[in-house]
């Protein structure tokens, strides 16, 4: 199958050619590779993902950021 790109503005061309030179394709199959990877993206399972959230956030675990506490840090200055 084909596909014409119409008024591709000249700045994403060079992108895409430099980018195409460094990865030794040509212009077309760099397109392709880019629409491949962008279209068969993998399905995120958001329960998994704020599972994993939750945990860094425990690990991580200090003071809540207040308008107070952030006043007085920036009053104190970095040591």
């Amino acid at each position: 199958m084909n596909l014409t790109i119409k008024d591709l503005p000249a700045k994403l061309h060079r992108r895409l050619k430099v980018r195409a030179d460094a990865n030794n394709r040509s212009l077309n199959w760099e397109v392709i590779d880019i629409l491949g990877r962008t279209l068969e993206g993998h399905p995120v399972d958001t329960e998994a993902l704020l599972a994993e959230v939750a945990q860094v956030r425990r690990r991580i675990a200090g003071p809540a950021l207040t308008d107070e506490l952030l006043r007085t840090a920036k009053g104190e200055g970095r040591p």
